[in-house]
């Protein structure tokens, strides 16, 4: 499977002693070779700032005020790169990913990704997925058991069985916290259960309507107000209908005379459709007017009644809401309450069921991942101490262990232990080694020599490099301590461990440097009274001096440009296949 980036260049300024330089790299085994103290592993210190690393402005070149690291990556679409991207809104452009770091003398670091300010913490999770560097301890995630843990799962094959296991104990932890919220939600519903019925006893009893007070104090205002608009009704139809110069009476003789005139000139009768129709909405609306006259006056006793209702809606209104809407609504939250707390007791019981079965297969499923685990250490532990001693540890010893804590009464537990059980299982993975005669098998983090250290991780690499998809590893120091056979061996497992992804090694040994698909060599050169380094790529011929000096020294003679092409032919004629 194509990995999700890879590293496609990679340019430093000012970082160290390195002025200027442009690192091209491919897929496959790419080594960095040089005099001692040119500089080659300043770019692993670069692939180290772009993965998130602390800056540091002691590493700004002398007589420079700023160091700029920017590395080029082509990023897969749908891949976990390019979720993170999508993730921060800075999305590869043309699918690529640009990261540009600066560190400044005054401290003042900068991050670009995709020309965009970024993060070093966002700077960190994309490094985790694009980069590992192996050879100083503080930057090596296989340190960590959680990692290790993880590989030996990839190793296992046991993805989905892990998973399964935290899908299981996330649904006994859910159930979990749903019981305790609604035991706490029960104790205060039981608190507040005489004050919940009253205040629904105390609205029931009113009963209010939405839009109820409106109406009420409208009627209220018509009834307090009855004599005077029955006086003004009284008065209006006067003008009416009533008076002898009523707009009735004006309007009826206005019709009869247009009528009349109507027999000596036509045209006289064209305003009359408009005066009969007036008279008709006339009698109308004197009709409504007699109606409302005639309707009964004020009435004590309703009055009596609309002031209590309205009394009652307004002490309600003060206890429960500002609106009739808002009263019954906050009646419907206490009758709800009253009802969850009737029904607390069947919930609970079916929270527990919900947590006793997810708990009882998080059990299950957690004993079976325990037994692949304990089956996959044992085989991944005589794996890597099978390449650790071809590595040159020849004594070195090598275990997978496997710890289990002990359940707590409030844990969910597995097994006859019984063992703590977690999202990830019922166990933590560490790798153990000894690497010599005598020593105690040590957790990794604690082995002291970087030499021994980077060939363990190398080991590991070599068996895991399927297991593992982080698409550019970095070695430095794994060729320390080591010659001969064992620098051929290191080579070897270098160039299987750069099968499908990137792997580039700061060595200093022209056997290890043979294995390689691609050959960069650093280079310091002083010119105009200043130190100034280099990298270069080199070709065919370039290989076999690079490889001639580093197997005779300064001085580069027949013999030693024999014995490079001699190490180059063997490589090749007896590696693994390269990355095409």
């Amino acid at each position: 499977m194509a990995p999700d980036a890879m590293l496609r260049e990679l340019g430093i300024r000012d970082l160290a002693v390195v002025e200027a330089a442009r690192v091209p790299l491919a897929a496959g085994l790419t080594v960095l070779t040089g005099e001692t103290g040119a500089g080659k592993s300043i770019v692993v210190d670069a692939l180290l700032l772009v993965a998130g690393a602390r800056a540091h402005p002691d590493l700004v070149r002398t007589g420079a005020d700023l160091a700029v690291v920017e590395a080029v990556f082509d990023v897969a679409p749908g891949g976990a790169v390019a979720a993170v991207l999508d993730e921060a809104g800075l999305g590869a452009r043309e699918g690529q990913l640009v990261v540009r770091r600066e560190i400044s003398r005054s401290g003042r670091h900068r991050v670009w990704v995709n020309d965009s300010p970024a993060t070093v913490g966002l700077l960190e999770r994309l490094g985790d997925l694009l980069v590992e560097v192996h050879g100083q301890h503080e930057h090596q995630r296989l340190l960590q058991p959680a990692r290790q843990l993880e590989l030996l799962d990839r190793f296992a094959g046991a993805d989905e069985a892990r998973d399964a296991v935290g899908s299981l104990v996330r649904q006994w932890q859910e159930a979990r916290a749903a019981r305790e919220r609604l035991r706490t939600e029960l104790a205060e519903a039981a608190r507040q259960e005489d004050l919940h019925r009253f205040q629904l006893s105390e609205i029931d009893a009113v009963a209010p309507r939405p839009g109820e007070e409106d109406a009420l104090r409208a009627e209220r205002t018509r009834l307090a107000h009855a004599e005077r608009i029955r006086a003004g009704l009284e008065e209006a139809l006067g003008h009416l209908t009533e008076d002898a110069r009523s707009a009735t009476v004006g309007l009826s003789r206005a019709v009869q005379l247009l009528r009349g005139l109507g027999r000596f000139d036509a045209e006289t009768g064209a305003p009359l459709p408009a005066l009969e129709a007036a008279l008709a909405h006339l009698e109308d609306a004197v009709a409504a007017a007699r109606q409302l006259r005639d309707r009964p006056g004020a009435d004590p006793d309703r009055l009596q009644h609309l002031d209590a209702r309205l009394d009652a809606l307004a002490q309600l209104k003060r206890k429960y809401g500002a609106t009739e809407a808002a009263i019954l609504a906050y009646r419907e939250e206490v009758a709800l309450a009253l009802q969850r707390a009737q029904d607390g007791d069947a919930t609970l019981a079916r929270l527990d069921e919900a947590a006793a079965t997810a708990a009882a297969a998080a059990a299950r499923a957690a004993e079976a991942l325990s037994a692949q685990r304990g089956e996959a250490a044992e085989r991944l532990g005589r794996l890597v101490q099978r390449e650790v001693r071809g590595l040159g540890m020849e004594h070195a010893r090598v275990r997978v262990e496997l710890r289990r804590e002990r359940a707590g009464a409030d844990d969910l537990a597995a097994g006859e232990g019984p063992w703590r059980v977690g999202p990830r299982g019922a166990e933590a993975a560490e790798l153990l080694l000894s690497a010599n005669p005598g020593e105690d098998l040590r957790p990794l983090a604690k082995v002291v020599s970087g030499g021994e250290l980077s060939r363990t991780m190398l080991a590991v690499r070599a068996i895991l490099a399927s297991a593992d998809e982080v698409p550019t590893l970095a070695f430095d120091e794994v060729d320390a301590g080591v010659g001969g056979r064992v620098a051929d061996a290191v080579g070897q497992r270098l160039r299987r461990a750069a099968a499908g992804r990137q792997v580039l090694c700061v060595t200093h040994l022209a056997p290890i440097a043979a294995h390689a698909h691609h050959h960069l060599v650093v280079e310091k050169r002083l010119a105009r009274g200043a130190t100034r380094t280099r990298v270069a790529a080199l070709d065919e011929a370039g290989r076999v001096e690079e490889l001639a000096r580093m197997l005779g020294g300064e001085r580069v003679t027949d013999t030693s440009r024999r014995h490079a092409k001699e190490l180059l032919q063997a490589a090749r004629a007896g590696g693994e296949a390269g990355v095409r």
